[in-house]
């Protein structure tokens, strides 16, 4: 099995900070780390999980309200900086804005054609847009229900969560060459030492388990 950081691996740090990012990159445990996005008022991507302010800075009200510039200043990073970081680690994007501008996302990833990336979301919807550009990174579903879908050959990989994960289910989506990310938002994501594809898996974790 291999770890992904969840947020970054935070070790003292803030989630989706640059820190937590660079403590994921030096730390080899880690072999990537995920974080999320969204757009400012003037549709600067930046980097942070909640639609609100509240919980992560001093500030209150809603991040599609505020001025990129601002939220910098509050320690929330532009995605940009978090691409510019020197690594080869995957670096995982989920999604969280649904009606951001697809157009300027990818034409920023795929100038970052040297960085492992995958983008996901719990929107299969925006994921299917992606799939249709010309592009440089990997795209995904994040799955609660499988079968959800009809098709999932316009995806190269899926977040399939913990409950749900069974060997079967992992030989289809191995078999259509389709790669396993682990998730639960918990910070211990149990595997049988017996499930026959662990060695397979991408596992989505909170810190060192």
């Amino acid at each position: 099995m291999q770890y992904i950081a969840h947020r970054g691996y935070k070790n003292n740090s803030r989630e989706n900070t640059i820190e937590s990012f660079l403590n994921a990159i030096n730390d080899p445990y880690f072999c990537g780390f995920e974080l999320d996005i969204r757009e400012s008022k003037d549709k600067k991507i930046v980097v942070i999980h909640d639609a609100f302010l509240d919980r992560v800075t001093t500030k209150t009200g809603l991040v599609k309200n505020k001025k990129a510039k601002t939220l910098k200043k509050l320690g929330i990073p532009f995605l940009e900086d978090v691409l510019k970081l020197s690594t080869t680690k995957k670096i995982v994007i989920e999604i969280k804005d649904y009606e951001m501008n697809l157009d300027n996302l990818v034409n920023m990833l795929n100038k970052y054609a040297d960085k492992d990336i995958y983008v996901w979301s719990f929107s299969s919807k925006v994921i299917k847009k992606l799939a249709k550009y010309q592009r440089t990174f990997k795209v995904g579903v994040l799955n609660i229900v499988i079968n959800s879908e009809k098709n999932y050959d316009d995806y190269d990989f899926i977040g399939i969560y913990k409950n749900i994960l069974t060997n079967d289910l992992a030989a289809y989506f191995i078999s259509h060459n389709i790669e396993l990310f682990i998730w639960g938002l918990m910070d211990h994501i149990y595997i049988d030492t017996s499930f026959k594809y662990k060695d397979k898996l991408y596992l989505i974790v909170n810190k060192k388990i």
